[in-house]
């Protein structure tokens, strides 16, 4: 399945987002945003318009589970993409139809709320930017729920990258991808942590705890700049170490 089928956004620095390995009859698929991609592994920067294709997709974890479960694996995977795109790109894709796979498994990495697309869920009526960020976890995760029930015969692993998440309304993996990275928990409800995001829920009128939500995303890029597997740039992309790391975490949540 090509990456014409799936509309990229005009503001997208890529026009790859989905990649396919065939090894056996079990599928792994893999959906997230630039952490998911592989975006800083051997010289690929997206920023800069480089992709060192085949080196990125030997590393990013998704194919290092592949290999590990001798499974065929979809990558679904924007940087820079909302949750909400993401998933609805996932569920384009399923309906559209997979090959009859004898087990298929879907890793879902979260990232923050409040990206593109989310701006227009945003709940007006609600007070503070860290409860509509709430609200649009919230309804990334019912959405995440409404496709297990949905396609029951696909096991779903949702997890975080670098923000929070909240296990109180769906399976989560109890660690976030820079959790196992710093090897330490650093949960504090952080939800966003980019500045141009939290700048654009702003727009409109300016939320009375947005100092709050600066600070937390400050504390979290220190976070993130003080982890020896991250690299210190853009979004602080693991490195191969990172991938493996998160590779074999999640392979213990199989």
């Amino acid at each position: 399945m090509s990456s014409d089928v799936l509309k990229v956004p005009d503001w997208s620095m890529i026009d790859n987002p989905i990649s396919f390995k065939h090894r056996s009859d079990t599928l792994l698929i893999t959906v997230g945003d630039s952490w998911t991609y592989g975006d800083s592994l051997g010289n690929t920067k997206v920023r800069n318009g480089v992709d060192d294709t085949e080196y990125r997709l030997n590393h990013v974890f998704g194919n290092i589970m592949s290999e590990a479960m001798d499974a065929s694996w979809y990558n679904i995977a924007l940087p820079g993409g909302s949750n909400f795109l993401m998933l609805t790109w996932l569920e384009e894709i399923i309906m559209m139809g997979l090959h009859p796979y004898n087990e298929i498994t879907c890793v879902v990495t979260l990232t923050e709320s409040g990206r593109h697309e989310e701006l227009k869920m945003m709940n007006r009526s609600l007070i503070t930017q860290q409860a509509v960020l709430n609200d649009i976890l919230a309804r990334t995760y019912y959405v995440i729920k409404v496709l297990a029930k949905r396609y029951p015969n696909i096991h779903f692993i949702t997890a975080h990258n670098f923000t929070d998440g909240n296990n109180s309304t769906i399976d989560l993996c109890e660690l976030s991808w820079l959790e196992v990275l710093l090897d330490k928990t650093i949960q504090n409800d952080t939800r966003i942590v980019i500045s141009d995001h939290i700048e654009q829920m702003n727009y409109d009128a300016r939320y009375p705890d947005v100092f709050d939500i600066i600070d937390r995303a400050n504390a979290r890029i220190d976070l993130l700049d003080s982890c020896v597997y991250c690299n210190k740039e853009d979004s602080r992309h693991p490195t191969e170490e990172g991938h493996a790391l998160w590779a074999e975490y999640l392979l213990n949540q199989l």
